[in-house]
């Protein structure tokens, strides 16, 4: 116990001189740039995906299959 309240105190002193520096709200901004680039290629790639995706589909009914062997 006495070692989670150490590791705690000094967690919130590096994360306090973290904050007034600055470095937490770069860190947030280059996180949100990240996420939003790759939203941007998931949204392409799946607009790619719904153009070539009109291929037909083949059903076990037409489809050229061999019965399994016993």
């Amino acid at each position: 116990m006495i070692r989670t309240l150490i590791f705690g105190a000094i967690a919130g002193y590096v994360g306090k001189k973290l904050y007034d520096e600055g470095k937490l709200t770069e860190f947030k901004n280059d996180l949100t740039t990240r996420f939003n680039d790759a939203k941007a290629k998931l949204d392409e790639q799946r607009a790619d995906s719904d153009a070539s995706s009109t291929a037909p589909v083949v059903s076990p009914a037409t489809s050229p299959a061999q019965p399994l062997p016993h």
